[in-house]
Parts: C-alpha cells; structure tokens; sequence
C-alpha cells in the first residue's frame, strides 16, 4: 500500500502553567501527521514530545520521511525514529487500517471524570476552593499534587494538613517526578500505607531505581510513569500502577489491546496533545473505566485554551492549521 505522508506543527500556550519538579511547562508545541492511502483512506496522528531536545530531534527525524512513502518501507524504518513519531504513525496506520473507531464525545469534560491538578504553590487554599465549588455536587472527586518542588518539612506540613481536610468522596494521588531519595520517599509512604484516600505514590523515586520502587510498592501503591518509558520491558513486568501516555509510547495499539483484554491496574495521562491526540487519550481512558481497576484518567483538563486545535474532528483541526 503506498502512502501519502503530509505534516504541519502547531503551537499553543497553556492556560495556566504545569510544573513539577523537573521543569515548568508554559506552552506546548508539536506536529500533526496526516497519512492518505491510494484508496484514499485518511489517518492522523500527533508528534507530541515534552522536551526540548526531544522536539528537536522530532524536527529533524520528520523531515527524513518522503511525501510518498510504501506502507511497507515506513513499517521497517519506523524503529529508528523517536518513540513520538513512531506513536504518530503508529496512530495513523492502525485509523486506516480500522484498529480503532472513536466516538465522537467521551464526556470527559464533566466533573468528576478526570484528575484535578491542584496548585502546588497554595495547595491547601486551592484544595478549599475545590471543595467549595465541587463537593456540594455528591460526586466523588480526585486530585493530584506534585511534590518536591519545596522543602520536604514544608510539604510534609501541607500533606498533615491535606489529609484533615479530605473527605471519604476525594481521592489523592501524589506525584514526585522521580525526584525523591529512599529516605523521603519511605517516611511518605509510612504516613499514607494506611489512608484509604490515597490512590498511590506516583513515580517517587529516580527512574532507575527499579528495586527501591519494588520494595515499596509492599507498603503502598507504587504508579510508574517515567520509569516505563525508559524500560518499556517494565509494562509487561511491573505489578504496580501504571501511568501510560499513549503519544509517549512507540505504539499505542499495544496499549490499546490491553485495555481491551481488561488488563488492570493502568491510569491514562496526558501529554498536553491537541483534539487529534486526544481521542486517543479519551478512548483509552472510556476503555479503562470500564476496566477491572477503574480510575479516572489525567486529562488536564483545565490546562487548555479555547481553540480550534481542541476540536474533536480531526480533519477541522488539520484544515484549521
């Protein structure tokens, strides 16, 4: 099957900024790809790195594909390329080739149905304000807080004062970047082993540090994220949480197929796509819900602006652009 490959980049500004411990994201950029076959069937991905080397090397590596590529030839090239251009085609391939079908609303924009970032530099006073505009409502609630941005004494404080304010209807998932040693990560887990409002510990220790992530995942829910994009052997071998980011990924139909033969204990996050990455995001995320270990997934949700590129018809976005 010959192929016409096409992309254009995009670039937008978040609405509010996301940062955790590694670094501050203020805006987001990237490609969309558009692949036609010669019986005119049309697939789209998204080029979606977080990094600015990876964004460079994504630039770079694009440019290496012809206009006119053989199925065949892109399907033998593809290892050498970035894992989120190999997702964008991989993508791409498996919407021509009917691997998936989306809908064309998930509802992921009701409450309730995703994780609410809370802001790390007034976490308690915006936890308030959460229960003020929310809690009346009687749906259950999670929230996600990003640590090791302060001193450990510091947001221990805050985590003392956290949990007084908790309610049985929120859950709370705490995520340090891989940025904490054993010691802290250790005296966290002692305090939270027996809170029944703590999904898990997200990604706590470095990512290498496999065997520190291991002994305490016996204490409390472990969530990697970081760790599985550097050693992808860990998605088949990990016992934990997993915190997957399909446009991370080499090749989302793996994920995909997962998630529709119920395998557990897997939470659906966002990388910051656009409307084509995100029906993506929300069909893995519906898929999960209906799941053996249903969580609600990490969309940001509040992180984007009003535009033309959130349109849930790829093909608007991509005549917009």
């Amino acid at each position: 099957m010959n192929l016409i490959f096409q992309k254009k980049s995009y670039s937008f500004k978040l609405s509010a900024k996301v940062e955790n411990s590694k670094t501050t994201y203020h805006t987001k950029s990237g490609w969309i790809i558009k692949l036609t076959s010669n019986d005119k069937k049309i697939g789209f991905g998204e080029v979606s790195p977080l990094l600015e080397e990876d964004l460079k090397k994504c630039a770079k590596q694009l440019n290496m594909i012809p206009e006119n590529v053989e199925v065949f030839n892109l399907s033998e090239q593809i290892n050498i390329f970035h894992p989120c251009i190999q997702s964008a085609i991989n993508s791409a391939l498996a919407e021509i080739n009917g691997k998936i079908i989306f809908k064309e609303n998930y509802y992921f924009d009701e409450i309730g149905k995703t994780a609410i970032l809370l802001n790390h530099e007034n976490v308690v006073s915006d936890l308030n304000d959460i229960k003020k505009r929310h809690c009346d409502i009687g749906k259950s609630l999670t929230l996600k807080w990003k640590v090791a941005l302060k001193n450990n004494h510091e947001e221990e404080a805050k985590l003392e004062e956290i949990l007084s304010k908790i309610g049985n209807n929120i859950k709370l998932r705490i995520d340090a970047n891989g940025s904490w040693g054993r010691e802290i990560a250790n005296r966290w887990a002692d305090i939270l082993k027996d809170n029944k409002n703590i999904d898990w510990l997200e990604q706590p220790l470095c990512v290498d540090d496999i065997d520190g992530l291991t002994e305490l995942n016996k204490k409390i829910p472990i969530a990697l994220d970081e760790s599985l994009l550097k050693f992808p052997t860990l998605i088949d071998e990990w016992k934990g949480w997993q915190i997957r980011r399909p446009s991370q990924e080499n090749n989302p139909v793996k994920l995909l197929r997962e998630l529709e033969n119920k395998k557990a204990l897997i939470s659906i996050s966002t990388s910051f796509e656009t409307g084509i990455g995100k029906r993506w995001l929300y069909h893995l995320s519906s898929l999960q819900l209906q799941g053996p270990t249903p969580k609600v997934p990490g969309l940001a949700m509040n992180k984007f602006p009003n535009s033309f590129l959130f349109l849930n018809e790829a093909k608007k976005i991509w005549d917009q652009l």
